[in-house]
């Protein structure tokens, strides 16, 4: 049997207005731009006004620049699990900073961890429809996942029983790269799980493990890290070493 998919566009309602300081918040921002280039992404229900943020950016001298991220479906889209550089398809080298267009972190704070390793992170103005202001945030904002993630990676490289979650979900299953593990680093116990949450309630019921891998969503090994009591990695941070 055959499930058939209806897809229905249902708009944000409300009226799309750009907030008045957003000029304000972007100088700020970028007081000095090298590239007079910017970003811009938006959570899927606000692509149709990036064209009038784009428009309000030239006008102003900026060159404005969109990619269509991995796992998206429309130019400019941006999803919270396209945190690392690669995903983004952007030389990062040749912009100022981004416009973010929504509400929330979820969404912008992934263009902040995709340049965890950059000497110097750009900027991201959150330009906010829903609550009409907007928003600066910089490395800051994601300073402690940071910091959390580092000590995480080097537990994992001085630790030998090691639990490697992987998801059940489609599009999140990653059974081959976790197996490959095995072969990387043949000194250590690996055990698998296979579900389709990786929660902490779960993780509690295997105490002897000591540092667990992720190989589902990236942002349970990045902003989630701090809620978990083990340490926890990303598949392909370890792969990036």
């Amino acid at each position: 049997m055959t499930m058939k998919l209806k897809f229905l566009k249902a708009h944000f309602g409300i009226e799309f207005k750009v907030p008045e300081d957003f000029f304000e918040a972007l100088k700020r921002a970028i007081p000095k731009p090298k590239h007079k280039k910017l970003a811009i992404y938006s959570a899927i229900q606000f692509i149709p006004n990036q064209k009038e943020v784009i428009l309000l950016l030239k006008e102003k001298g900026f060159d404005v620049i969109t990619t269509k991220p991995d796992r998206t479906s429309f130019q400019g889209q941006i999803l919270g699990c396209d945190s690392y550089d690669d995903n983004l398809k952007l030389n990062l080298n040749e912009i100022d900073g981004f416009i973010y267009i929504g509400d929330g972190y979820f969404h912008p704070n992934a263009l902040l961890l995709a340049q965890e390793n950059e000497e110097e992170i750009k900027p991201v103005v959150l330009l906010n429809p829903v609550q009409e202001f907007c928003e600066i945030i910089s490395r800051e904002h994601i300073e402690k996942y940071l910091k959390k993630k580092k000590a995480n990676l080097t537990k994992f490289y001085t630790q030998e029983i090691v639990g490697v979650f992987v998801s059940s979900k489609w599009g999140q299953e990653y059974k081959q790269s976790a197996l490959k593990l095995k072969e990387m680093y043949p000194q250590k116990q690996f055990y698998y799980f296979v579900s389709d949450n990786f929660a902490e309630s779960e993780m509690e019921n295997f105490p002897w493990i000591e540092v667990w891998v992720n190989t589902a969503c990236p942002r349970i090994g990045q902003d989630d890290i701090t809620r978990h009591s083990k340490c926890v990695v990303n598949i392909k941070d370890i792969y990036k070493r």
